[in-house]
């Protein structure tokens, strides 16, 4: 067989019970519920947001859920019962949040360009807390908040100086994001002038960016977001009731492993805060999704074909593809061609192929993994790419073509406890 690229999945010729077990209850769910089918592990999520918790600052500390990692609600759900809070960005997430359960009312609504409208209508969901990015984006909030006479909280959303090292980086660079540090700092008053009367100016909310590499770099950012809150609040003249620190925690995507150990947060943290000023007397805020649900999710998928084209390149046809697994690759943020894929127990000893892996769309962009070594597989085979429970199928081009989309199934252990299918289509509006 022949050595796998680094990228490629390292397999095996012994089979053993537990994976025998784990894909026969695969191949229940494929026929059950369907494939493409993500399967996502209650345990697995619960694990993961126990374990992010223990790290932070105990009773002044929050973590905020983000839907645009997997809106599904029976997902959502789940992270409610651990105690986390919703980070919502969109109309639509804030349907799932209350179908999920939470709380509006201590959930944060965020993101550029949000209009009078949708900011009148997520007030009149019921949410109270608000990271403004601008000016203007403060102004809506205000004419919202007056026009329903209902009091708010916004944080500032802040774009410093100097960027992260972080996969990519949303802070520290030009950005639709946030209030420029320096801005900021000469014109701040005139900016909390537009707060009017319903609205305060509670905090301070800094996201340096996504996948940022090991607990080290984590506390670099955390420790300059405090010192820029303490700094900024007292020449402003605002209470820092709450600071968002963001998150950045990371985990693989698509592909096996776990994230880094995070366990140094704990004693970091613990000592930022201390050494802190008006900061230690805030809430303190982490928002995660990846982290959260990706090790929860597998993407199910059959083999359709193997296909050789013109003598020199052999093609593994699944019935998913970019539209499923794009991992927002269409929008340049995650590079395509590099994944994982489990096969059947019993192709395990069959010799090596070297594949570029395919979907069906009319489209020679619609490859989700290039020179991939697996053990030969067969027409109709269930194989499984892992780490795929966040920034999967709702971060893809699912109307392209469109196709089914694929089904989403939550389950504990071999107990399926929901299933689902988003919805695709046209609705008339006039």
């Amino acid at each position: 067989m022949p050595i796998p690229p680094s990228h490629s999945p390292v397999q095996t010729d012994v089979t053993s019970p537990l994976e025998q077990a784990r894909h026969d209850f695969f191949e229940r769910v494929a026929r059950e519920c369907g494939t493409p089918c993500y399967l996502y592990d209650a345990a697995e999520i619960e694990a993961r947001s126990q374990e992010l918790q223990s790290l932070f600052p105990a009773g002044v500390s929050r973590l905020l859920f983000s839907f645009k990692s997997n809106p599904l609600p029976s997902v959502a759900a789940i992270l409610r019962d651990t105690g986390c809070r919703a980070d919502l960005t969109s109309p639509g997430e804030v349907v799932a949040a209350l179908e999920a359960g939470f709380d509006l009312s201590k959930a944060l609504y965020g993101g550029p360009g949000k209009g009078t409208a949708e900011l009148t209508a997520a007030i009149s969901a019921g949410l109270r807390h608000f990271s403004v990015e601008s000016d203007g984006d403060l102004a809506h909030l205000a004419e919202a908040a007056e026009s329903l006479a209902t009091p708010v909280k916004a944080l500032l959303r802040i774009n410093p100086r100097s960027a992260p090292k972080a996969k990519l980086a949303m802070s520290g660079v030009a950005s639709q994001f946030g209030f420029e540090e320096e801005v900021l700092r000469a014109t701040g008053r005139e900016t909390l002038a537009l707060a009017g009367e319903r609205v305060a100016v509670a905090g301070i909310h800094l996201y340096w960016g996504t996948q940022i590499g090991d607990p080290e770099a984590l506390l670099t950012c955390f420790a300059k977001t405090v010192a820029m809150a303490d700094e900024l609040s007292g020449a402003l003249g605002f209470p820092l009731e709450i600071l968002n620190l963001g998150g950045g925690f990371p985990w693989p995507y698509a592909h096996r492993g776990r994230g880094p150990d995070l366990s140094p947060l704990r004693d970091g943290l613990a000592a930022l805060r201390a050494a802190s000023g008006p900061a230690r007397e805030a809430e303190w805020w982490f928002e995660s999704g990846r982290h959260l649900v990706a090790s929860s999710g597998t993407l199910l998928t059959r083999v359709m074909e193997i296909k050789r084209s013109k003598d020199e390149k052999d093609f593994l046809l699944l019935d998913t593809g970019i539209h499923h697994l794009g991992g927002m690759a269409g929008l340049g943020r995650i590079p395509r061609f590099s994944i994982d894929l489990e096969v059947p127990p019993a192709r395990l000893g069959n010799p090596g192929i070297l594949v570029d892996v395919v979907g069906q769309l009319c489209t020679p962009l619609d490859c989700i993994g290039k020179k991939i070594t697996l053990p030969r597989v067969e027409p109709g085979d269930l194989l499984a790419i892992p780490n795929t429970g966040a920034y999967g199928m709702t971060a893809s081009v699912t109307g392209f073509l469109s196709r089914p989309s694929p089904s989403e199934v939550v389950h504990r252990g071999e107990k399926i406890l929901s299933s689902h299918r988003l919805r695709g289509g046209h609705e008339r509006i006039s």
